[in-house]
């Protein structure tokens, strides 16, 4: 009777084993799929607000959909949204996703001196905190969500946002130049204003001044004169330049009024008209002829800046390009010099390479198209 009560007793606590064993395992399969889940929904979050990040900030450079400069010439930033970046969240190397992770936080936060990536971080006189930047980051290495999508669809939203600022500048400068009673035609705005400063002997006398200087330097820089007769007639120059400048500033407040005066409503202005009429008066008569003909050729030039803008605006945003042209300038002396290249050796070395010539080398030895 014992070894039957025995016999059973270990049976139970074998089949108890074996559930223990089996509820741990599923608990533990469960478990997986659950953090799993909650990273990919982790994943998911930021790269959406990556998405709305890049939107922002970056596609001007490297296109609404991150394609970058591949596919269109007119964009000066390398791609983003490639395979080898969108699925290396998904590699089991964890080592390699962390070193292509990092690569993209310092280029972002750093910048690459030499190209137009400039730094975004907020310590490198950016406008994108650490968390931003993760977000990018995010987005650029896992496209969790489809994350691009995102970034194409809030680009849309931000330049449709901008056509139409450019079509409320467009009608404005419409109904200044209507207002005013002038014409669209520039070349007749432009003959108008020079029929009228070659009435301003002063004008006229400065110009000529600052030419003159000019074309003594050049001479002067052709014949090999000293450092010194060099450096005296780069002075008359800037002095000539400041003179001529200082007397054209005296014209941009007229201008302004002979506009209000033109295009302002005399009901709902009528004290701005007055002073601005005024000042027109006491300028004299060649003052403020000279002013309100480059009056004229202000508005009229705004008006086909704005058609410009609007057209120009308006084509690429219908094949699907940011409507804003990428920047023309190269970012230079930024935290980006170092740290690009901080996995071809420790911080002490890249330092003293960056004091002899070793960095150059590097540099010319290194493929610098990637971001």
């Amino acid at each position: 009777m014992t070894g039957q009560n025995t016999e059973k007793q270990i049976l139970a606590m074998v089949v108890l084993l074996v559930i223990s064993v089996a509820a741990l395992g599923a608990y533990t399969w469960f478990d997986n799929g659950r953090r799993t889940e909650a990273a990919s929904e982790v994943f998911e979050r930021d790269s959406e607000r990556g998405a709305h990040i890049f939107a922002r900030n970056c596609r001007v450079c490297h296109g609404n959909d991150g394609a970058g400069r591949e596919s269109n010439s007119t964009l000066v930033g390398p791609a983003l949204n490639t395979p080898s970046n969108t699925f290396a969240w998904r590699t089991e190397n964890a080592g390699q996703l962390e070193s292509l992770q990092n690569r993209y936080r310092f280029t972002i936060a750093c910048g690459r001196n030499g190209t137009p990536m400039p730094p975004w971080a907020l310590t490198q006189g950016g406008s994108l905190d650490d968390f931003k930047i993760d977000n990018l980051v995010t987005l650029i290495t896992t496209n969790a969500g489809n994350a691009w999508e995102i970034a194409v669809e809030a680009a849309i939203h931000e330049d449709e946002l901008a056509i139409g600022n450019l079509e409320i500048a467009l009608h404005g400068a419409e109904r200044l130049l209507e207002a005013g009673g002038w014409s669209a035609d520039l070349e007749a705005a432009q003959a108008a204003v020079n029929a009228a400063e070659a009435d301003d002997a002063q004008l006229a006398l400065l110009r000529r001044a600052l030419a003159d200087a000019l074309a003594e330097a050049d001479a002067l820089a052709e014949a090999g004169a000293s450092d010194e007769e060099i450096a005296d007639a780069e002075s008359a120059v800037e002095n000539a330049g400041t003179a001529l400048d200082n007397y054209e500033r005296s014209y941009t407040r007229l201008v302004l009024d002979a506009i209000e005066v033109a295009t302002g409503d005399p009901e709902q202005d009528k004290e701005q008209i007055a002073e601005a009429r005024s000042r027109l008066n006491e300028a004299g008569g060649v003052l403020r002829t000279v002013a309100e003909q480059r009056a004229w050729l202000k508005v009229a030039t705004d008006l086909a800046t704005a058609h410009s803008n609007l057209d120009e605006a308006e084509e690429r945003f219908a094949i699907g390009l940011p409507i804003m042209l990428p920047p023309a300038q190269v970012t230079a002396s930024t935290c980006g010099q170092l740290q690009q290249y901080h996995q071809f050796g420790t911080a002490e070395t890249l330092t003293a390479a960056t004091e002899g010539d070793q960095l150059g080398g590097w540099l010319d030895s290194l493929d610098t198209d990637d971001s």
